[in-house]
This record gives structure tokens, C-alpha cells and sequence, in this order.
């Protein structure tokens, strides 16, 4: 009876580490896959942050440009107004800081933006610059065939801009 006593104990620890063994074993694995997925999900909300912060620059980068080239069309357009009224002025210190202005968000634009954009942006400083030569010799016609495309090319920039953004109208 000793013999069957024993043997009941002995398969009673068995079953009880066994027991014990199979549930580490599962809470081991269920620990691996939380670990897992909790890196999975941090990895997740890293890279959405990351788009997220670049998204951020990008539009920070056309919102300046808009700025400065509104800024630089307000100059070009005061000095057109001046050389109607043969008014004396120097047109390169009138445009200097509206110029460097929209230079240096171009140059921020084009680091930050893709290709369509760039593409469009360029574009638009050339029709500019174009009116820039326009109104510093008072010549109306060319003004008054200038002065639309630059609506024209900031629209067609503008929604570029919001396409790359992800912004829908």
C-alpha cells in the first residue's frame, strides 16, 4: 500500500509541475507576443508621428513661400505704380527684402516639397520675376499680360500644394 501511496504522490507532483511547466511555458509565449505587438504598435506610432512632423514642414514650408511671394507681388506691383507715375525710386532697394524673403522660402520650399510642387513653384518666380522687369519700366501691355498668369500660376501652385498635403476641397 506504501507502494500505491507513493506512486499517488509521485504522479500528483508530476501532474502539479507539469500544471506548473505548461502554465509558464503559456505565459511565457503570451508574454513574447504582447512584447511583440507592443513593438509593433510603438513602431507604428513612431513612423505616424515621423509623416506626421514631415507633413507639418511641408506645410510650413508652402505657407511661407505663399507669404513671400504675396509680399514680393505687393512690392512688384508698388513699384509698377511708381514707374507709371515716374516717380524716382531705386528698384532694387525697393524689392531687397521682398526679394531675399522669397528666396530663401524658395529655397526652404525646395527641400521640403516634391517634384510637382518645385516644378510649379519655379514657374511662379519666373512669371514674377518676369513682372518685376515689367513694372520697373512702366510697360502696361506686358504688365497686363504678365499680371494674369501670376494669378493663373499661383492656382495652379496653390493646388499642388494641397494635393501633396493631403488636403481635400
Amino acid at each position: 500500500m506504501a507502494d500505491a501511496g507513493s506512486a499517488g504522490a509521485w504522479f500528483a507532483l508530476a501532474g502539479a509541475l507539469g500544471g506548473v511547466a505548461l502554465t509558464g511555458a503559456v505565459g511565457l509565449g503570451t508574454a513574447a507576443l504582447t512584447h511583440r505587438w507592443n513593438e509593433q504598435a510603438r513602431s507604428r506610432a513612431a513612423h505616424e508621428e515621423e509623416a506626421r512632423a514631415m507633413r507639418n514642414q511641408r506645410r510650413e514650408a508652402c505657407h511661407h513661400y505663399l507669404v513671400a511671394t504675396n509680399s514680393f507681388y505687393q512690392a512688384v506691383d508698388q513699384m509698377y505704380r511708381k514707374a507709371l507715375r515716374r516717380e524716382q525710386f531705386d528698384p532694387r532697394e525697393h524689392t531687397r527684402t521682398a526679394i531675399t524673403a522669397l528666396q530663401d522660402a524658395y529655397v526652404y520650399l525646395t527641400i521640403s516639397t516634391g517634384a510637382a510642387v518645385r516644378q510649379l513653384a519655379r514657374t511662379y518666380n519666373m512669371v514674377l520675376y518676369d513682372l518685376e522687369i515689367a513694372a520697373r519700366a512702366a510697360e502696361e501691355a506686358t504688365w497686363s499680360q504678365l499680371e494674369p498668369k501670376t494669378h493663373l500660376a499661383r492656382d495652379e501652385l496653390r493646388a499642388a500644394m494641397r494635393a501633396e498635403l493631403g488636403i481635400v476641397d
